[in-house]
């Protein structure tokens, strides 16, 4: 018998269970009619359920409301065809103003996060899509903008959907209107494809063919799967993928999981599909059955590993809060990361104070200070002079002057230091007809 926990005790093993289910590498769920209930869509065996209003509102035509849903007994005569095709437009309407609860949330969380592998619900009420589920749906053809390839679809409806209306005769399929205006298409209308070509036979002249009346695209007990080949094959595929991990080295905080919500494991496919997924890879999945009362005995042994009795949404929200403490860890461990990578690359290096030019304020010049135009003119003035007195200057003279490095005018002496000692020299060279220049300032031309 499976390890049986109560959500309510607040023990160790608990904790554990839920932290390695927060940390899961991949989760697939198998959901039951459980998840809705709080959503406003009754279950099916509970006292409350759908069978007991059934057999409570038509005692006198159905033995048991499980009859209504068994393919043998509903289309057995057109009085029982008629209560079927009744209820299964107030459950449409039903449908139609239900929202995703606190579990279709968490499915949907579980596809952000990136873990979902698969989603598997035994519910026909589509809750799943509203949540914003991919959901594989085989009656919707290539083209139609809601078709999703099973490859991709995060959510398999094993029962099928109350979407599409059926032609039991032609399998023509329509959409299942959530209105029940005068123009919509209802279960239990005649198919408009078979009235169709019997018109066309009528009007050549030959007799008129059978019409065949729309039912749900519902599964019922007692009749065979439509798309059982479709689902087996994204059973096995899932199946494969829970046993590519390798067994060594798994660590028990990153495990594959199979999560079962909120349902009696009483459907035969449901079983299967439970146990092929459960013993794909029994070393690194994790199963974990969760509902309000305890379902798995002896035969689960060895195949769920824990069972927990206690609302599924309280289990979810537990789940929730731990993912929500390792995202805080998993942030402030990358902030010190970075903070500590960060550090070394500025250790040892002065800090450099970039000023931009336009922000630093210009100098004012000092008092006997020249531009630079007018020490450009003093310039020429000393260069005619000191021609004007060298006729006989060597060419060796000349050569070094023009050797000589220019100096900026930021780097001159104020213009009375400046001109003194050129006056002297000139003075000096005129007198003796050879050029010197004394000044520590050299003058280039």
């Amino acid at each position: 018998m499976p390890e049986t926990l109560r959500l309510r005790d607040q023990g160790d093993e608990l904790a554990d269970l839920i932290k390695r289910v927060a940390a899961a590498r991949r989760v697939v769920v198998v959901t039951g009619a459980g998840i809705s209930v709080n959503c406003g869509i009754p279950d099916f065996r509970s006292s409350t359920g759908l069978f007991q209003q059934i057999r409570a509102a038509h005692g006198d035509v159905i033995s048991s409301g499980r009859d209504l849903f068994d393919a043998s007994v509903v289309f057995r005569s057109a009085q029982t065809a008629d209560v079927f095709y009744h209820w299964m437009t107030h459950l449409r309407h039903q449908c139609a103003g239900a929202q995703p609860g606190a579990v279709h949330r968490f499915i949907r969380q579980l596809a952000d996060r990136g873990t979902l592998l698969r989603s598997y619900t035994q519910n026909i009420d589509g809750l799943e899509r509203k949540a914003g589920l991919s959901v594989w749906d085989p009656y919707s053809a290539k083209g139609d903008a809601e078709h999703v390839p099973w490859q991709a679809a995060q959510s398999v409806p094993l029962h099928g959907s109350m979407e599409h209306l059926s032609c039991q005769l032609c399998s023509s399929s329509y959409h299942f209107s959530e209105q029940s205006s005068e123009s919509a298409i209802r279960a239990g209308d005649e198919c408009p494809d078979c009235q169709a070509r019997s018109q066309v036979r009528e009007a050549c002249g030959r007799r008129s063919l059978a019409t065949g009346k729309l039912r749900p695209t519902v599964v019922l007990y007692e009749e065979p799967h439509p798309h059982c080949e479709d689902i087996a094959k994204i059973i096995s595929h899932d199946a494969r993928a829970l046993g590519t991990r390798r067994s060594s080295g798994v660590s028990k905080q990153s495990q594959d999981v199979v999560l079962v919500f909120g349902t009696t494991l009483k459907v035969p496919g449901c079983r299967q599909l439970v146990r092929k997924l459960a013993t794909a890879s029994p070393e690194t999945t994790l199963t974990v059955f969760v509902n309000n009362e305890p379902v798995c005995g002896k035969s689960w042994d060895g195949i769920v590993d824990y069972q927990v009795i206690g609302n599924v949404e309280d289990w979810c929200a537990r789940v929730e809060r731990k993912w929500s403490v390792q995202t805080k860890i998993t942030q402030w461990t990358k902030t010190r990361k970075s903070g500590a990578s960060a550090a070394p690359s500025s250790k040892g290096k002065p800090k450099v104070a970039v000023i931009a030019k336009e922000n630093v304020p210009a100098a004012d010049p000092p008092s006997n200070a020249i531009s630079g135009k007018q020490m450009v003119s003093k310039k020429r003035e000393s260069a005619a002079c000191v021609d004007s007195g060298t006729e006989g200057s060597d060419s060796e003279t000349i050569r070094k002057r023009k050797r000589q490095r220019p100096c900026t005018p930021s780097a001159l002496p104020p213009v009375n230091e400046l001109l003194l000692p050129i006056r002297r020299s000139l003075r000096i060279a005129t007198q003796q007809n050879h050029v010197y220049c004394h000044s520590p300032v050299s003058i280039c031309i």
